[in-house]
């Protein structure tokens, strides 16, 4: 629970923030730059796709030492893959001085002149670097000992500073270049913390420990899929960048996406805070436990998905006039894409759980084809009907390669993993689908003013309400066994309290 609340917590200030910063740059040095800030990030995280794999396969190769109270070969996990992520850092560095000299040959922006956009990309990059020569060995020993919560707080200090450094420098009217290049403090801060907190509470942990003879065995596979996975996530503002043709496009884009991707994430906290758990489950052999649990994590977050995306469809809108209100530039405001938006975010969390259990199972090399083959319906989808309808042809790419992943570890998981039947997976699905239509729909129709904040915030408030209830009244009637589960789980948290 500490856990998913401190993730809970995380995706908050993460969704904050990610309308502040954005908000800040298109009002001080307009929506082209904002749009060259978001494209450089996504590039950035790509070239972070080095170190893919390694983090997943640690986690995983730990669990089992860590359950059996194996000092020493958790020692010699955690130090093969520091040795990876050196390795790994390396070639990270390589490519970030090659982006910084390509990216300007081939996207130019009003204002920022060549030497100023390779500057900026390796201020951008600078947390990526850190991680891989300091960080990334701590992190993985926090998150196989189910200690996010450590990382997590760390990463809410660095938000906050980060964005404190932001308000401040915009304000104040310094270049975007000097302003990313000071935002690099706060990274350092994260950074000491975490290692300081490692250090300390791990004192039987080698970080330095011969690890000759260790593999992480699925490295490769976790890699693969890894990449794929960020290929999903990034590609669309890669390719609204190149397909759009206007970086004021690549701008409104990003915002819509910068909502879906919070509410995205603020789901996810969900699944951040248990993977550790399921692993140990899995790794212990618990079957019964292992059913039992996930019945009632797919009951919770089919749930919460479904009110969220549901507010999400009714408020998205009169959310992004508000939040545009003051900027002139560029129309920001496009109702299909809130709703396509969201719809993506709802399709995306419908495989939520099963995607979980691919990961704590160490199922990586089993899934190689069906990823293979979403991101290559995303691609061929977002490129294709992009060029043909613009933003929201984006949109409807993903929403298809969502929508096969979906149906396709429906079947896998119960099969391979929990040895359930599919057609459980199937009822909550339809419950969330209903749920969001049911949230949404009243909204939609009767479309109530929302002139400022304060009404917007109600509205948010009385849909999420409304949805809660609704969504208890469904599972009374259709899942009341998981409904009682997850009761009694929340009792018996507020008793150990």
């Amino acid at each position: 629970m500490s856990n998913v609340l401190s993730s809970l917590l995380l995706q908050v200030v993460n969704i904050v923030v990610g309308f502040i910063v954005p908000h800040a740059l298109i009002g001080t040095y307009g929506s082209g730059v904002n749009g060259l800030v978001t494209s450089l990030t996504q590039f950035v995280s790509y070239v972070q796709l080095v170190e893919a794999g390694i983090s997943s396969a640690a986690v995983f190769q730990l669990y089992a030492p860590l359950a059996r109270g194996d000092d020493e070969g958790a020692s010699r996990v955690v130090s093969a893959a520091r040795l990876f992520y050196y390795k790994s850092g390396v070639a990270f560095t390589a490519l970030m001085l090659a982006l910084a000299c390509l990216y300007p040959v081939f996207v130019q922006v009003q204002g920022v002149s060549s030497p100023e956009v390779f500057v900026l990309v390796l201020a951008l990059g600078a947390t990526g670097f850190l991680d891989f020569f300091t960080l990334a060995k701590y992190r993985a020993l926090l998150t196989a000992t189910q200690r996010n919560w450590v990382i997590q707080l760390a990463s809410i200090a660095y938000k906050v500073l980060y964005t404190a450094v932001v308000l401040v420098g915009t304000f104040a009217g310094v270049s975007v270049v000097t302003l990313f290049v000071i935002a690099i403090l706060p990274i350092v801060i994260r950074t000491v913390i975490l290692v300081v907190y490692a250090r300390t509470n791990y004192p039987e942990i080698d970080f330095s420990a011969d690890a000759e003879g260790v593999r992480l065995d699925q490295r490769w596979d976790a890699f693969f899929l890894q990449v794929l996975g960020a290929v999903q996530s990034g590609a669309p503002t890669i390719i609204a960048t190149f397909v759009l043709g206007d970086l004021s496009l690549v701008s409104v884009f990003s915002v819509y996406m910068l909502v879906a991707n919070g509410l995205q994430n603020a789901i996810n906290s969900l699944s951040q805070g248990t993977q550790a758990s399921f692993g140990d489950v899995i790794a212990r052999g618990q079957s019964g436990v292992l059913k039992r649990s996930f019945r009632e994590f797919q009951a919770l977050t089919y749930g919460v998905t479904g009110v969220t995306c549901g507010v999400g469809i009714a408020l998205i809108v009169p959310f992004v006039r508000l939040y545009t209100a003051d900027i002139a530039d560029v129309d920001y405001i496009y109702p299909l894409m809130g709703v396509l938006s969201m719809a993506n975010v709802l399709l995306y969390h419908l495989k939520t759980p099963q995607g979980l259990l691919v990961i704590s199972a160490g199922r990586y090399r089993d899934t190689r084809v069906q990823t293979t083959l979403q991101t290559v319906i995303l691609l061929v989808g977002s490129i294709a009907l992009g060029a043909a309808f613009g933003m929201p042809g984006i949109l409807a790419g993903m929403l298809l390669s969502n929508l096969y992943r979906d149906i396709d570890l429906m079947f896998y998981i119960p099969r391979e993993v929990t040895k359930t039947a599919p057609s459980e997976t199937l009822k909550f699905m339809v419950l969330a689908v209903t749920v969001c239509a049911l949230v949404a729909a009243p909204y939609l129709v009767v479309q109530p003013p929302c002139a400022g904040w304060p009404e917007w915030a109600l509205s948010a408030f009385l849909l999420a309400l409304w949805g809660g209830l609704l969504t208890v009244a469904l599972y009374r009637a259709f899942a009341r066994e998981q409904l009682s589960g997850l009761l009694s789980r929340a009792k018996r948290l507020v008793r150990a309290r």
